[in-house]
């Protein structure tokens, strides 16, 4: 049995900004398999460079014993190779080391389903201890033991990867009940205050007027208010301590539910489908001059559910961009309704600008437009303070759902929506959340995706296959 083991003793993790992620964890890790979850910004990929030896924690300690190897999240390699392939490349470096502890950032980040197919098969073999950070599905069903981080700390987890889910929902149900009946609370006890001054302050007048009327000495008239003052200032200080601590923690439960962003948009209504084309692509071939991704593709699209798969580099995005008319087939004919198809690139690049979500709702429509943009990033569940900043500066999660409020807050309203990779970079909750939401769109969606249980999710009807060149159509049915 190896000795080799991982042990944190109450470290403090902090953000490169200075934001305070963790604090006083406690952690160990012998020769378990553990999955790291978490929402996105919770400090996952902080923790697990501090508990490789990348970096220091703010306090603490982390002892480790045995060989261990590290693949973080983001990765350099040979000038000319893909992602994917450095991905690849740095995976099994680290897995033929045969490690004692093996530590994993996003691994399946950048690769195609072959990828996660062989990590998959590659990781079941590993023999040590492993400790992985990921969102990938098909990776988490394969574990029993669960870490999950949160804003309020974390706590280990057994189970199977649905048992999970369902105890996330359940978690993610009682901080907003908690929420609500803190809110409550100090609702109710800021309008007892404010009643209980007011009554104080008729009292005092009233009693001024009487103790005028009885004509008493002013040493004995002094007195009396001096005694009734210290008495109120101590009950007000008690009142005001009180409400301070409802606030704060009022604001710790608000916290929690800001940070974890939910996708609460609101879908627009379409009118009735009339069968007629949003986009047709008549003969169309595209890609590297002399080694086109794919040729002679005819397609029409109305509101179909259609899904997009293959290896890295089958181009899957470059058919994206012509469907959206970013780019031009170098043969064959496409055409779209712009004004009826909507884009959202890998990681949203397409809205890596340096404008914000405010300006692009508002479009200089004056101060009504401004009301009902601020209107609608509150029952979006989007803070105004991430909507403010430039659309370059958020996160690839946080752009993801600008560019989507974006979307199906145009008039007229969208009927076909073209993503690419859009459950990359996202947590957990958000890919379910996603799901959830794309499976109550009304339109049609074009989806590339390597997340084959995320497209049954939506609803795709046909899958298109591209690789090496050439390309072929399947139903569902037979997915």
């Amino acid at each position: 049995m190896s000795t080799a083991s991982l042990t944190a003793h109450a470290i403090d993790v902090d953000a490169p900004g200075g934001r305070a992620l963790v604090r006083g964890l406690g952690l160990h890790l012998g020769h378990e398999r553990v999955a790291l979850v978490g929402r996105n910004g919770v400090g996952k990929s902080s923790l697990l460079a501090v508990l490789a030896g990348r970096d220091t924690p703010r306090a603490g300690t982390v002892v480790r014993r045995g060989r261990l190897e590290f693949v973080p999240q983001d990765l350099t390699g040979a000038p000319g190779s893909s992602p994917g392939e450095r991905r690849r490349q740095a995976l099994l470096r680290a897995l033929e080391s045969e490690p004692e502890i093996l530590l994993l950032d996003e691994p399946t980040r950048d690769l195609d389903a072959g990828g996660v197919d062989w990590l998959e098969a590659r990781l079941a073999a590993h023999s040590g201890a492993l400790l992985c950070v990921t969102h990938e599905r098909r990776l988490l069903r394969g574990f029993r033991l669960f870490f999950v981080l949160s804003e309020t700390g974390g706590r280990a987890f057994q189970g199977s990867f649905d048992e999970l889910v369902a105890e996330l929902a359940r978690l993610d149900q009682e901080r907003r009940r908690d929420y609500a009946e803190s809110l409550t609370r100090l609702i109710r006890e800021e309008r007892h205050t404010a009643s209980v001054c007011r009554r104080r302050e008729r009292k005092k007048n009233v009693g001024r007027v009487r103790e005028l009327r009885r004509c008493p000495s002013r040493i004995r008239l002094n007195g009396k208010r001096s005694y009734k003052q210290v008495s109120q200032a101590t009950r007000a200080l008690l009142q005001a301590s009180r409400l301070a601590e409802l606030r704060e923690s009022t604001k710790a439960f608000r916290r929690v539910l800001t940070v974890a962003l939910p996708l609460e948009i609101e879908l627009p209504l379409l009118r009735s489908a009339d069968g007629r084309a949003l986009a047709r692509l008549s003969g169309v071939s595209a890609g590297p001059v002399g080694r086109p991704c794919f040729t002679g593709l005819d397609l029409e699209l109305s509101r179909d559910r259609l899904a997009l798969v293959g290896p890295s580099g089958s181009g899957k995005s470059t058919l994206l961009d012509v469907l959206a008319g970013a780019r031009r087939p170098s043969q064959g004919r496409a055409w779209q309704d712009p004004a009826r198809v909507g884009y959202v690139a890998q990681n949203a690049a397409n809205f890596r600008t340096r404008d914000n979500l405010v300006d692009r709702l508002v479009g200089g429509q004056g101060p009504l437009a401004l009301e009902r943009t601020v209107a609608l990033l509150q029952a979006h569940g989007f803070p105004l303070a991430l909507a403010e900043r430039p659309l370059a500066s958020l996160s690839p999660g946080e752009r993801v759902r600008a560019a989507l409020i974006c979307v199906f807050a145009r008039s007229p309203a969208v009927e076909l929506l073209l993503l690419d990779e859009p459950t990359d970079d996202l947590d957990l909750g958000s890919v379910l959340d996603l799901t959830r939401l794309l499976r109550g769109f009304r339109g049609g969606l074009v989806v590339a995706s390597h997340d084959a249980e995320f497209l049954v999710g939506i609803g795709v009807t046909r899958w298109l296959e591209l690789g090496a060149g050439a390309w072929s159509m399947r139903s569902a049915r037979a997915e």
